[in-house]
């Protein structure tokens, strides 16, 4: 599936670390980016319960942030994240697509700043993740017209 096959279809992203990933969901129009939670690495059956949650969802594509250096080295994070990537293609059979998610926590704290969130939940990293995933969802939107 390219990119202009997207239109009209249900995308969710993935804030992807080594605590938690962030999720967020886009409408078919593409109008609306929701913020749909966090998933914590640490609990057993995490990956499962975020395959349910895609399904759930009905998305079409998935798009997983990814920081992308300059140098072109790969991190370990990086292969991390390839090797997430690969196994939520192969049991979601979706298209899974890349986006770069460079100082996409430095603007959810600014987002958090402008509406108003209280330094507590500012505080809280699963609100930051889920944020990001909104961010890169909304970039990824931004590139696919």
């Amino acid at each position: 599936m390219n990119k202009q096959e997207l239109k009209g279809k249900r995308i969710g992203s993935l804030d992807y670390g080594r605590k938690r990933i962030g999720f967020a969901v886009c409408d078919e129009l593409h109008i609306t980016v929701s913020t749909r939670g966090v998933f914590f690495k640490d609990t057993p059956d995490y990956f499962e319960k975020l395959v349910e949650a895609i399904n759930s969802e009905r998305l079409s594509a998935i798009v997983v942030g990814e920081p992308v250096r300059n140098d072109g080295i790969e991190t370990d994070l990086q292969k991390e994240i390839n090797e997430f990537a690969d196994n939520l293609n192969e049991k979601t059979g979706l298209a899974i697509y890349r986006q770069d998610e460079s100082f996409s926590s430095k603007r959810a704290v600014s987002t958090m700043l402008e509406i108003g969130f209280k330094k507590k939940k500012r505080r809280d990293k699963a609100n930051t993740d889920t944020i990001s995933a909104a961010i890169i969802l909304r970039d990824f939107l931004e590139t696919i017209g």
